[in-house]
Formats: structure tokens, sequence, C-alpha cells
């Protein structure tokens, strides 16, 4: 199945080495994701979710718990090829295989 048919859905991937991902929260060896595109350089995934706790005023000082808030990002990341171990993908599951606008019917 070409990857461009599967844009935008969730797929299953296991990686080579997590230790490359640390640094962005990645930490398990597989999971589920969904699959924004590709390039010559590797797979565009959606990160599953970074939270920012809002802790300091703007001036730097702490804030009382009651202040703190939390801020949900949205963000991509890139899976190089040379950290892909396998990929699965789950034709007509619900929740996983989302309609494709460019599919040619």
């Amino acid at each position: 199945m070409p990857l461009n048919d599967i844009i935008g859905d969730v797929i299953f991937i296991s990686f080579r080495d997590t230790e490359r991902m640390k640094e962005i929260g990645i930490q398990e060896i597989s999971g589920h994701y969904k699959l924004q595109g590709y390039d010559q350089l590797g797979l565009w995934l959606k990160h599953p979710g970074i939270l920012i706790q809002h802790m300091e005023d703007d001036k730097g000082r702490p804030l009382p718990p009651e202040q703190q808030t939390q801020e949900e990002i949205d963000a991509v990341f890139m899976v190089h090829w040379d950290n892909v171990n396998t990929l699965m993908h789950y034709p007509n599951r619900k929740g996983f295989d989302y309609p494709n606008q460019y599919r040619k019917k």
C-alpha cells in the first residue's frame, strides 16, 4: 500500500532506537501515531501530546498552585527512515483508517 494512501490514518510503528527521540518525550519502543506525511528523510507523525506547565509569572516569580496553568502544544515529529523498524496499517478499522479526499475512486 502506498504511503500516500494512508496519510491522515493512525498507524502502528516500532522504532529501532528510542534514545534518539527521548528529548521530545517519545520513550516507548512502539505505539500508534497519526501519519501526517513523509519525505526523503522519514515519516512525520503527530506527537501524542506536549504539555507545558506554566509555574511562573511574567517576572519569573513562582505562581501559587491555583494560578498555574497547563498548555497543550500541537506538534509533529520526524522519525528518520533508519529508525523505523516496522509499520502496520489497519484498513477499514474504525478510528484508525480515515477517509482520504485524494484517494482515487
